[in-house]
């Protein structure tokens, strides 16, 4: 006997299948759900590293730093004296921890010639130390400092914490000049008087950001070199343009002094060939000693050769007096030559 199956039976089975169908798609959700709470975790984790990371680098549970500030005095390398770069370094505790003691500091320098086309150069490196009040003091020579004329660039770091400031350094000299005080061209110099002069040394031309136009400035030299006078036996004649002055105009050239000299600062000193010197300071105006080297009435020339015992660059250079001829005499009392 066959015995058929109701329709109710068949629907039985039906639920069942659903029954199946819905247990394999909460398991699926539940895996779903599962891994999405293992990402979440994970990131959680990350997140609470990272914000850890910085807490403990910023708020200090170690020793690290809550502010710094690091500042050059505005008139830095400007004083004659001076013969160190200084700079001022102040830090702040952090929130909750305490002060680190010792720092670092790099020092750039980008050169305002305006013939200058490169980069920051390197001119310095070294560390700090800070007192218990987060204050402390770098001191550095010149002369261990000092690239190229041009901006430096301070930067400072003590644990997360970075500053910077900066100043512009001119004190590369490229030319020289002896600007003599009682000459124009007019008149001659008396012997007895001296040649009375106005030392000056000045930059290569720099890219002035206060002005269109670049020029050269006048700077605190630091350099070594010679002076030397030469003679043309001439007679002197009244209403000779300034051309005629700055010019060789087949002038004989004699030597008749070649002095040593060293201007560092406001201090200069000058040795003659016989032996004779003079040193000081604030040396302006500078009197040449017509002793040393006069002999006849005529025109006398000074020229200037130094090297700078500052900088990268030890060529030599050159300058002479701002006329490049000048007349020295006897003079009467009215200023013409006796002889």
């Amino acid at each position: 006997m066959v015995i058929m199956q109701s329709e109710e039976d068949w629907d039985d089975g039906e639920d069942w299948d659903d029954d199946y169908d819905d247990s394999e798609s909460s398991s699926f959700l539940d895996m779903e759900l599962a891994t999405k709470m293992k990402i979440a975790g994970a990131v959680g984790i990350a997140l609470l590293i990272i914000l850890s990371s910085t807490i403990f680098t910023n708020f200090g549970f170690y020793s690290g730093a809550g502010s710094i500030s690091v500042l050059i005095d505005v008139n830095e390398g400007k004083d004659a004296n001076d013969n160190t770069f200084t700079f001022n370094v102040l830090a702040t505790s952090p929130a909750f921890g305490s002060l680190a003691k010792d720092g670092k500091y790099t020092i750039t320098n980008v050169p305002n010639s305006v013939d200058y086309s490169g980069g920051s150069i390197p001119a310095f490196s070294g560390s700090f130390d800070l007192t218990d009040d987060g204050r402390g003091s770098v001191s550095i020579a010149y002369s261990d400092l000092f690239k190229m004329n041009g901006k430096y660039s301070v930067e400072v770091e003590l644990g997360s914490q970075k500053a910077t400031d900066s100043v512009i350094l001119n004190k590369f000299s490229e030319s020289a000049v002896a600007d003599l005080v009682q000459f124009d061209g007019s008149k001659p110099l008396d012997r007895d008087d001296g040649v009375i002069t106005n030392m000056h040394f000045s930059s290569e031309v720099i890219d002035n950001p206060d002005s269109n136009l670049d020029t050269s400035v006048i700077i605190i030299p630091s350099v070594t070199g010679t002076i030397t006078i030469y003679f043309s036996e001439e007679l002197f004649e009244e209403g000779e343009d300034e051309d005629y002055w700055d010019s060789d105009n087949g002038r004989e050239l004699e030597v008749v002094e070649t002095m040593q000299f060293s201007y560092f600062g406001d201090q200069m000193s000058v040795i003659y060939e016989s032996g004779a010197s003079e040193e000081g300071p604030n040396f302006n105006p500078f009197i040449f000693d017509t002793s040393e080297f006069y002999g006849d009435s005529g025109d006398y020339a000074i020229v200037i050769e130094f090297t700078n015992d500052l900088g990268s660059d030890i060529t030599e250079k050159q300058g002479q007096s701002n006329w490049k001829w000048f007349h020295i005499c006897n003079t009467n009392s009215d200023g013409t030559c006796s002889d």
